[in-house]
């Protein structure tokens, strides 16, 4: 039986229209609102650009402008950049953006601000499905936008996650439609198109495809071999892809999985399972949730958790009342799909990572919609109270973006990198005049790339780091070996070779001319021999 969720609201509104007419003038004033939110200084906040998003941007850029990529391969399925294969859905949707704004991080995380605000959107839109009700459609709008898991990431351009989540939430929202009594079965082809894209989309939507298309045909087996089949094709064909792909580059896929899997340091079966086991709790833990988040600050601000704690109880709420449905199939679909999403980051070393973990967060949206159906259903005669827990769940977000727009983006600049690619142009600019070498530390994160997007050098790489003399280097010995001109740059734990001079160092995302000392906190130092 195919279960919609009908409040007292849908009679009030065919009385009086004007009802309807005031919830659609608010539903279109708090999407502006979430807009100017995403948008507001994606540039600078978080601070600086970060090898992945340089990395990205760079490989839009030549993909826009040379068809290849930094190696000069002509419009590859995946991207090598660093060895990690990144999937493709995000440096093709930056590429376009190359032609008309100037390359830096806005243009880069754009896509990702975008995905963000359609994420709110689309679970606003899943209320107004399950609830018929614009309020619970407006409060879960503004309930998604706020959480600190989904502002953050779609801040930044980490490999395109927040692009996956998009993806999965797509899919729910398909299902959700689907769902509905005499709903067409396309919906069930837009859900598997969604999942498909989704494993291009991030490497954790490999696995994650699988899992979450297992827990649609388990849960709506009943609901006819057509529409399953329908979902099932696209992704199907997205795995065939994958696998000649994967044939035709042999260990590709896996060589990133193979540093960094739950395997990688070969442990005993039950240390694997024990770790397993941990590494999945910790997605659902107090202090991932409300406490501190990740710990890195790339992913999380450390500011409270990856939630906005005063939407945890709807979330609670809303998983009880679905497991007292138990059996209608998208009761079954939510339940299950919130327990097997944190699976693929669970087989990686470091947990929880809130990048990894993010494919839980449209089932907990999914949750909160729930939870916050239940209550308003429970409050039809006393709706200045509901407002009033609103707006007491809203200004329990206020501390959190307060932090972010003020102190979080000093925390973050070195995470962030900020100032590495200023600093590299002046040493590059220093090191070109008398034709001298570019000696760059392998100890920090790709100097030559973030370079090559800096200066808005034509690929491939190689041709660059020949024309440019930049000399890459692992050794104390071969630093020491520089040449009487040549230009250093190194991290703050480098030792600089005998009489080199220092020139400047990076200090707080800020470049410092030569100063008296060298700080652990500095992002990077320039010598001269």
């Amino acid at each position: 039986m195919h279960a919609t969720y009908v409040t007292q609201e849908n009679a009030v509104m065919t009385r009086r229209p004007w009802w309807r007419n005031r919830f659609s003038l608010a539903i279109v004033a708090l999407a502006a609102s979430v807009a100017a939110l995403y948008l507001y200084r994606i540039g600078t906040d978080p601070p600086g650009l970060y090898a992945d998003e340089a990395s990205i941007g760079y490989n839009a850029w030549t993909i826009a402008h040379f068809g290849t990529d930094q190696y000069g391969n002509h419009f590859p399925l995946f991207f090598v950049d660093f060895g990690d294969y990144k999937g493709p859905v995000a440096t093709y949707l930056v590429a376009p953006l190359t032609w008309l704004f100037a390359n830096g991080a806005a243009v880069v995380r754009l896509p990702s601000v975008l995905a963000g605000i359609a994420i709110a959107l689309l679970a606003g839109r899943i209320a107004m499905v399950r609830t018929g009700s614009r309020f619970v459609a407006v409060v879960s709008i503004a309930f998604a936008a706020l959480q600190p898991w989904i502002f953050l990431q779609s801040h930044t351009m980490l490999e395109g996650n927040i692009l996956m989540v998009l993806c999965v939430m797509c899919a729910c929202w398909c299902i959700t439609e689907a769902n509905v009594a005499g709903a067409s079965a396309r919906w069930w082809t837009g859900a598997g198109v969604a999942l498909a894209v989704s494993v291009y989309a991030y490497s954790i939507g490999r696995l994650l495809a699988v899992l979450v298309a297992g827990v649609v045909v388990v849960s709506f087996a009943r609901s006819g071999r057509d529409k399953i089949l329908r979902f099932l094709f696209p992704i199907a064909v997205a795995y065939v892809v994958l696998a000649i792909w994967s044939f035709e580059n042999p260990g590709a896929l896996l060589a990133r999985l193979q540093s960094v899997g739950l395997l990688a340091d070969h442990p005993s079966l039950l240390t694997a399972a024990t770790r397993l086991l941990g590494n999945y709790g910790s997605y659902f833990s107090p202090s991932f949730l409300v406490g501190h988040g990740d710990g890195n600050p790339r992913q999380t601000t450390g500011f409270g958790g990856v939630l906005l704690d005063a939407t945890i109880p709807l979330m609670a709420i809303g998983a009880i009342r679905l497991v007292s449905r138990w059996r209608e199939p998208y009761a079954r679909f939510v339940l299950l799909g919130a327990l097997v999403a944190p699976i693929p980051a669970a087989l990686t070393l470091v947990a929880p990572h809130a990048l990894r973990g993010a494919g839980l967060i449209p089932f907990l949206l999914l949750l909160m919609v729930e939870g916050i159906s239940w209550v308003w259903a429970l409050l039809p005669t006393r709706r200045l109270i509901a407002l009033g827990l609103v707006a007491i769940t809203l200004a329990s977000a206020a501390p959190y973006f307060v932090d972010f727009f003020t102190t979080y983006p000093t925390r973050a600049e070195n995470a962030f990198e900020t100032g590495e690619g200023a600093a590299l142009v002046l040493a590059y600019s220093d090191a070109q005049p008398g034709n001298h070498r570019l000696l760059l530390s392998a100890t920090l994160n790709q100097p030559a790339l973030q370079l090559m997007y800096a200066v808005g050098a034509p690929p491939p790489q190689s041709e660059f780091v020949r024309r440019a003399r930049i000399v890459v280097v692992t050794t104390v010995a071969e630093l020491d070996a520089a040449n009487a001109g040549d230009v250093i740059v190194i991290g703050p734990h480098d030792a600089p070779p005998p009489g080199a001079r220092l020139l400047f160092v990076v200090d707080g995302g800020r470049i410092v001319d030569a100063p008296a000392t060298v700080s652990s906190a500095d992002l990077l130092c320039v010598y001269q021999e």
